[in-house]
């Protein structure tokens, strides 16, 4: 019997990978903290080409798949460039190198996941959150002592990077996290590797999914508070009694 053509090609999906792309991010994240030279080379990688990231190749490397498309190849060094592009003192000396083998590379095995905690902190592959990059501008939005941004300017920038080409989200992206960060979000860096790899064949539906999660998590506040309201109203005593 022969195998169809598109349950084969479904098998080889980059998505697939996500535990590669879990320890792929807690070992970028743990060389960041632990050598500032390799923070600083991976850096000058934001919005490069892979013909002009000589330094990164000895970093991201090992780390790519067999035979990864070039979307894949190309968002490995992308998420390793914006991860570096952290301020400093965001790497915590929490990140050792104990939590990621070293080969962890030869598998893909996911680590275990709970809910991760305030952006800006480096995460542990013991704290990485399954979020969309929609969630983390709905949370940025909803960010409290006013760093939070705007409703408006985050639905602006958000769907300005769902209507981009591949070449145009990477070419945003870096100051759309930039933002993020500075307003308080955390982000998944492990989904939007996943995302990036699968961009020029699932664009609509990862767009789709990045405004579902700002939406539902954006009015999930709002209808607490109409529901307090409401069961407040039930309690109340009626007139006369």
């Amino acid at each position: 019997m022969t195998i169809p053509q598109q349950t084969t090609a479904r098998r080889a999906e980059p998505s697939l990978r996500p535990g590669k792309y879990q320890k792929f991010v807690a070992r970028i994240e743990t060389l960041c903290a632990q050598d500032p030279g390799v923070r600083v080379a991976l850096r000058r990688g934001l919005r490069r080409d892979l013909d002009n990231v000589r330094g990164l190749h000895r970093i991201v490397a090992p780390w790519l798949p067999e035979h990864p498309s070039q979307a894949e190849e190309r968002a490995f060094y992308a998420i390793a460039a914006m991860i570096a592009d952290r301020p400093r003192h965001t790497f915590t000396a929490t990140d050792t190198d104990e939590t990621v083998p070293a080969d962890a590379a030869e598998t893909d095995e996911a680590p275990p996941t709970v809910p991760a905690t305030a952006a800006g902190t480096a995460a542990s592959p013991a704290r990485v959150r399954r979020d969309s990059l929609g969630a983390s501008y709905a949370r940025a939005v909803l960010a409290r002592a006013g760093r939070g941004l705007r409703e408006e300017t985050a639905e602006a920038r958000l769907n300005l990077l769902t209507r981009q080409s591949l070449s145009g989200l990477h070419r945003h992206l870096p100051g759309s996290i930039r933002h993020l960060r500075d307003a308080g979000a955390d982000i998944d860096y492990a989904t939007l590797l996943s995302d990036l790899a699968t961009w020029p064949q699932h664009s609509k539906q990862i767009a789709r999914r990045w405004l579902q999660d700002y939406y539902r998590l954006r009015r999930s506040p709002i209808e607490e508070q109409y529901k307090a309201r409401d069961d407040e109203e039930d309690a109340a005593p009626a007139d006369g009694a």
